[in-house]
């Protein structure tokens, strides 16, 4: 009869406990919600300013593209005779060029592809590489932001458990605190009755022990809900901060993976050596070509012709002459614009659509404001 009392009340008892907790997820959510919609909108300003200046950005290089595209198709549309020229140009700064090369006997030669590249965005260099460094930087922080929240999430985690598992311990504390308790109590009774004693004061320390080991349960109970409701708050805080910290390494990533392929580098640390290296060999090219005016005659020739069918970029051809004798040649270079083209775009699409979406959350946040 008593363990099917007791099975009762320990029911009763679990379902209140459901009951009260299930009340407190609620109260908890609603302040929660009112805690974040106090956010303030600068971080989703300054997201939307970044993402603005990269659109920018995104598009002059989209423009440079497509110019280089128009270029080459204004060159394809040449007539035969001015053709001949180009290529006779084209041809003869080749041969210049290759008898140049052999005297360029360093063993720490540039690859072709690399090599084309710094002579392709020779201006852009110098300001890039700043912009890389602080690139590679902001990666950096951003990643390691992210580790901390890791690391602060695993935390949160711990105390939680540690919580639950001293409720746990206070609940059977508890439980045996009060057998103890009336336990005793009969005791006493008992004996005071059968030896007809005062047990005034045995009682009375009997009920202080009981009012200490309510007080302590008490006390150490309402701080393991404390400490569970901050975690909530803590845990809901940690994924907020996470996912736009996730956004921002998306953007960087893929402004870093674009600039390291436009320069065919891995690192700013390549990029410079590169840079460097680069710079003395154009340093060598540079002192050869004042001796050889021939070149510089078919450089002006080649130029001259392209400027005059309206080609804007004409000296960029100068480094690109294979590409006007051999069609397989224009044909990779086409397809690398095209290839830079598209992704540059697939950027231009993927910021929208996040500049879009922080406008969504500013005009959601100042009609909340509202």
């Amino acid at each position: 009869m008593r363990r099917k009392r007791r099975r009762e009340i320990e029911a009763a008892e679990a379902e209140f406990s459901e009951t009260l907790r299930k009340e407190k997820k609620k109260r908890w959510g609603r302040k929660k919600a009112e805690v974040f919609s106090e956010q303030p909108e600068g971080t989703l300003q300054e997201r939307a300013e970044e993402l603005e200046r990269q659109i920018e950005l995104s598009r002059r290089e989209y423009e440079a593209v497509t110019s280089y595209l128009t270029d080459m198709q204004r060159i394809d549309r040449l007539e035969q005779k001015e053709r001949n020229v180009v290529n006779a140009a084209a041809n003869g700064i080749i041969q210049l060029s290759r008898e140049r090369s052999r005297y360029q006997n360093s063993p720490d030669r540039i690859p072709t592809e690399q090599y084309r590249a710094m002579e392709r965005y020779e201006k852009e260099i110098p300001n890039e590489l700043k912009n890389l460094y602080e690139q590679e930087q902001y990666q950096s922080m951003v990643m390691a932001d992210l580790r901390q929240l890791d690391g602060e999430r695993a935390v949160i985690r711990y105390e939680r458990e540690q919580a639950e598992d001293k409720k746990q311990f206070l609940r059977r504390m508890a439980i045996g605190s009060a057998v103890l308790v009336v336990i005793l109590f009969l005791t006493l009774f008992v004996a005071g009755a059968a030896a007809s004693a005062d047990m005034t004061l045995p009682l009375l320390l009997t009920a202080v022990m009981a009012a200490a080991i309510v007080a302590y349960i008490a006390s150490a109970a309402a701080a393991c809900e404390r400490v569970l409701k901050e975690s909530v708050y803590r845990q809901n805080r940690v994924i907020q901060l996470t996912n736009k910290i996730k956004i921002k390494l998306v953007n960087s990533t893929s402004t870093l993976d674009y600039c390291y392929e436009k320069y065919c580098v891995g690192s700013y640390r390549e990029l410079a050596d590169l840079w460097e290296r680069y710079k003395k060999a154009r340093e060598e090219e540079r002192r050869y070509r004042k001796n050889t005016e021939q070149l510089e005659q078919y450089t002006r020739q080649l130029v001259n012709i392209l400027r005059a069918a309206g080609v804007k970029d004409a000296e960029i051809w100068i480094y690109q002459a294979d590409a006007l004798l051999d069609d397989k040649e224009m044909v990779e270079v086409r397809h690398h614009l095209n290839t830079r083209r598209q992704k540059i775009r697939e950027r231009l699409e993927f910021n929208n659509e996040q500049l879009e979406r922080c406008r969504r959350e500013l005009a959601e946040e100042k009609g909340n404001w509202e």
